[in-house]
């Protein structure tokens, strides 16, 4: 009589390789679990622009998404860049409430004379797993005074 071990070596190597996959997946069949929904490669969109503020000194400013949203006070540093963004989630065509920004447009007058903007965006992010190509520029701006020195302006790229 041969051992367990000998019918196993004896057995056909196709049939042996069933066999196999049938013990590895047959627990998470038994579980319930669900094959084939992982999000790990899904697209991941937010709506992006970004500031460069080339004045010479730092200019603070507000923004938001939206009228519904609070300002959020912000201050940029001269030679940085700051980009703001709000989730699009997978569709990067979804709609996102209009980002605004806000500032005061003179400076050294020791008043507040405010300038306020709609911005524009691009949707920046991750396009999923397959042949579509990532985006990953926002949609950019940057302050500069004018040839007086005192009045500021924010302007596209």
């Amino acid at each position: 009589m041969r051992q367990p071990m000998e019918i196993v070596m004896a057995m056909n190597p196709k049939v042996l390789a069933i066999a196999l996959a049938f013990v590895l997946t047959s627990p998470m069949v038994a579980r319930g679990e669900e094959v084939g929904t992982s999000c790990a490669d899904c697209p991941s969109y937010s709506g992006a622009y970004s500031i460069e503020n080339e004045t010479g000194v730092t200019i603070p400013y507000q923004y938001r998404w939206g009228d519904k949203h609070p300002w959020q006070d912000a201050s940029l540093a001269s030679g940085h860049i700051k980009t703001h963004s709000y989730p699009l989630g997978e569709d990067k065509h979804a709609k996102a409430p209009t980002p605004l920004v806000r500032f005061d447009k003179i400076g050294g007058d020791a008043k507040y004379s405010e300038k306020d903007y709609r911005m524009e965006f691009h949707a920046v992010g991750y396009a999923g797993f397959g042949p579509h190509k990532d985006t990953t520029e926002p949609k950019r701006y940057y302050f500069k005074y004018g040839p007086d020195g005192k009045h500021l302006d924010l302007f596209a790229r």
